[in-house]
């Protein structure tokens, strides 16, 4: 019974910060922004490495949020998700605006296999790896492994093809698992 009166404190109150928020109340925008910003500030991080560029497109995520917000529609999904989303549409179009080229490489690549091996580590290692990587490839293995995007709509959003999208996370994957291989090597005397 307190799972469901919590669940329906939490949609009450998220209620009444759309509600406020749709009528552009800073208090309720301020809370919103309080409630969402550690989350999405951790999506932002992983499209946008450097600190100053990610606090940017969190400033950036939550402008829209707010200008948009009469469009979101709580019976379609989650706030939560509606606002990750447009901050990886944000990043994506910073990426796509700095003429990030990706490239094209022809090869077979083995069905999917996720060993990549992170069991272990914490989350800020895991993501201090993938920061790592070079752009195409960490943009990729983000919408694809972390945000759940498939081959087609990366190809789509990023403007590259199916082959490309693959190719880009196969990479991405292969460099991860070295560089897990190595530092697993180096924390453990090998294995």
């Amino acid at each position: 019974m307190t799972r469901i009166r919590h669940i329906y404190d939490e949609e009450a109150e998220i209620g009444e910060l759309l509600n406020g928020c749709r009528e552009k109340d800073p208090h309720f925008q301020k809370r919103l922004f309080e409630r969402y910003a550690s989350l999405i500030f951790t999506t932002c991080r992983r499209y946008n490495t450097s600190w100053y560029p990610a606090k940017d497109l969190l400033q950036d995520t939550f402008i829209k949020v707010f200008d948009k917000i009469h469009q979101f529609d709580p019976r379609k999904g989650k706030l939560e998700s509606w606002i990750r989303r447009i901050a990886i549409n944000l990043a994506l179009n910073a990426i796509r605006d700095k003429k990030m080229t990706f490239v094209e490489a022809k090869m077979d690549i083995p069905q999917e296999e996720d060993a990549t091996g992170f069991q272990g580590l914490s989350e800020e290692k895991i993501l201090g790896l993938i920061e790592e990587l070079p752009v195409g490839y960490k943009t990729v293995f983000n919408l694809y492994v972390i945000d759940g995007y498939s081959h087609k709509e990366i190809a789509s959003q990023l403007n590259i093809s199916l082959s490309t999208s693959k190719t880009q996370l196969f990479k991405a994957k292969r460099i991860l698992q070295e560089k897990i291989i190595t530092l697993k090597k180096k924390s453990y005397g090998g294995f």
